[in-house]
């Protein structure tokens, strides 16, 4: 397993707009991080990456 970072996009509390945060996933690949990502936060969310972390 291999470590990802990326930036998503979630929303701020309160719930009036929306802010950016950085978060790390395990995945085997960045295809299958990417999925990942895509799934917890939702499609079009992922602002930039995933990258490796190393």
């Amino acid at each position: 397993m291999n470590t990802y970072k990326a930036s998503v996009r979630v929303a701020q509390s309160g719930g009036i707009g929306t802010m950016t945060v950085w978060v790390q996933v395990n995945a085997q690949n960045r295809i299958a991080a990417q999925s990942l990502l895509e799934a917890q936060y939702g499609r079009g969310n992922v602002v930039h990456g995933p990258t490796l972390v190393r």
